[in-house]
Order: structure tokens, then C-alpha cells, then sequence
């Protein structure tokens, strides 16, 4: 899905429900919890949840952090531009850094 495009009809369809802005950072503080909320839940109390219950909850912080956007008059798209951007830069230096220590950690944690 195009970033403009979920950015936009974020707006469209909660017109008149924007939260001032701190609300939407807070908000989006809010959704990210229930991001880790699923996390602990799988990973730490081995409960059986659904990776579509983490699929709506990563959606509603997609949802969150494009209102976010919106209030401070950024696009969505042109700031994964930069993401992306940055990371192709930055990329090589960090997989020399911390790759084999990840490459561990996710053998160790992940199984």
C-alpha cells in the first residue's frame, strides 16, 4: 500500500476526530504499547496469541503515526523516503558494528 494513499484516507475517515497534537503523539505512544503488549504476551508468557491480532495493532500504529503526521504537516511517504535514505547510508557501518552480536541475539531469543 502507498503511504500517501494510507495517509490520506487515515484522514479522510476520521475527519472532525483529529486529536490536538500532543494527543496524537500520545496516542501513537498508546498504540505502540499494544504492539509490545502482544510481544510480552508471545514471547515471555507463551500465551496463544494471533499474529492477526498483531497485524491489527501494528495497523492502528500505522494509522496513529499517519495523524501524527498529518498534525505536524508531514508526509508520510517523503519521511520513508528519508528512512530509507538514511539507512542505506548508515546500513553498512551498523552491520559491522552490531551484525554478529544480532546474528547471536536472534539465534539465542528467536529459536
Amino acid at each position: 500500500m502507498d503511504l500517501d494513499f494510507l495517509q490520506s484516507e487515515a484522514r479522510r475517515l476520521t475527519a472532525g476526530l483529529e486529536h490536538p497534537r500532543m494527543g496524537a503523539a500520545l496516542a501513537l505512544g498508546e498504540e505502540c504499547g499494544e504492539v509490545l503488549k502482544w510481544v510480552l504476551e508471545k514471547e515471555v508468557y507463551a500465551s496463544d496469541v494471533s499474529t492477526d491480532a498483531l497485524a491489527g495493532e501494528i495497523g492502528d500504529v500505522l494509522a496513529t503515526l499517519a495523524e501524527l503526521s498529518d498534525r505536524y504537516g508531514l508526509s508520510l511517504a517523503d519521511c520513508g523516503a528519508r528512512v530509507l535514505a538514511k539507512l542505506e547510508q548508515k546500513a553498512p557501518e551498523w552491520r559491522a558494528e552490531m551484525g554478529e552480536g544480532l546474528n547471536e541475539a536472534r539465534k539465542r531469543l528467536d529459536g
